[in-house]
């Protein structure tokens, strides 16, 4: 088999690594409530679902801001929320749990490519993955449009940039938002939700995970057909 075809034909797990593996959305809320507050607009769990949910980061807030009659310059707040959450993101890189290690480390050794979609860089992220290094590991720098998921065109570009077919892929979701953009772009999808998507639909996804294990290797392979 030549070299070409062998690339078409590689498997791969996209992980969209800040929300599914490393509690982004908690994070992002606590932050984004903190900087609001300074500009008298709440933000809490509840005002997050039903402004922001399902929109951009800009759109997310001008709704907020609409339905609390409060305005403010959208792009300077976004860009603070942003600069704080790559802060807080690179903190809990500490405590990427065993878990998750485990995971990657078995998707390697059924040679499944594993792609960690993050907005931090790789020379950020790769050393606290350094018991579970290898070629087909690879760190994908890209910064979402949607507010805490990713669009379908985003799960295309990340599979793209990684030199993967969408449909040879399974995506590692933790939002409702992020898992249907995944199956729009004919992914299997792995769900993991958090305590502040679970209200969200979740359904069509292949796999929901509370937690994760070695063992869920076996289950993308059966998704994928390896």
């Amino acid at each position: 088999m030549s070299s070409s075809k062998a690339a078409q034909l590689q498997r791969g797990v996209l992980v969209e690594f800040d929300f599914a593996v490393l509690d982004g959305h908690s994070l992002l809320l606590e932050i984004c409530r903190t900087r609001l507050e300074q500009e008298g607009v709440k933000l809490d769990a509840q005002w997050m679902a039903r402004a922001m949910g399902g929109k951009s980061f800009s759109a997310g807030l001008n709704a907020l801001c609409n339905r609390q009659h409060k305005t403010l310059d959208v792009p300077s707040v976004i860009a603070d929320c942003n600069e704080a959450f790559a802060e807080k993101l690179t903190e809990k890189l500490s405590a990427v749990p065993a878990g998750f290690l485990a995971f990657v480390k078995a998707l390697l050794a059924k040679n499944i490519k594993v792609v960690l979609i993050t907005r931090l860089e790789s020379e950020t992220v790769l050393p606290a993955l350094r018991d579970v290094q290898g070629e087909k590991l690879v760190v994908l720098h890209d910064v979402p449009n949607g507010f805490g998921f990713i669009t379908w065109e985003g799960w295309r570009r990340a599979a793209r940039k990684s030199e993967l077919h969408d449909r040879l892929c399974v995506a590692v979701a933790a939002s409702g938002y992020s898992v249907k953009g995944a199956m729009n772009d004919g992914m299997g999808v792995i769900a993991k939700p958090s305590p502040l998507t679970d209200y969200q639909d979740f359904s069509g996804c292949d796999v929901s995970v509370s937690e994760y294990a070695a063992g869920l290797a076996d289950d993308v392979a059966r998704i994928l057909r390896v």
